[in-house]
């Protein structure tokens, strides 16, 4: 037997979306990364319950990091490190 595959479609299109959903909440991360601590912390909160939705309804939860992304400074070039 076949794993199954965990979003339930073999679809191309389905795959394209996850690595682009993939990618806009790495990129999100990144964007949180480099605000000052208070602002951060709740950010990269709201973050992991989009991540945490992307499981029960993915859809919802792109237009959810949509609206996270618009609301967040563009990426700096050089983010600091911890």
């Amino acid at each position: 037997m076949a794993p199954s595959n965990p979003v339930g479609s073999e679809d191309p299109a389905d795959e394209e979306f996850y690595l682009d959903l993939a990618e806009r909440l790495r990129e999100a991360h990144r964007r949180a990364h480099a605000l000052p601590e208070g602002v951060r912390i709740p950010v990269i909160r709201r973050l992991l319950t989009v991540t945490e939705a992307v499981k029960r309804d993915p859809v919802r939860a792109s237009e959810r990091l949509d609206r996270m992304l618009e609301e967040l400074p563009p990426q700096v070039d050089d983010p600091p490190t911890r």
